[in-house]
């Protein structure tokens, strides 16, 4: 019962540690670009508008 415990309080101060790094750094969470191995449905130049869009939300 002491590890599970233990595990679960570690998990939840890991947790924690993420969302404040999350809150201090003020940058919005992004997903990665990796995921199903499918290949990406967009063009080059709509990849390049959303990076270009992206990139002037960030200023």
């Amino acid at each position: 019962m002491q590890t599970v415990l233990l595990t679960l309080a570690v998990i939840g101060l890991t947790m924690g540690a993420m969302a404040v790094g999350v809150i201090f750094t003020r940058r919005p969470l992004k997903g990665s670009c990796g995921g199903t191995g499918e290949a990406c449905a967009c063009s080059r130049a709509q990849r390049m508008r959303c990076s270009t869009l992206s990139r002037d939300a960030d200023d």
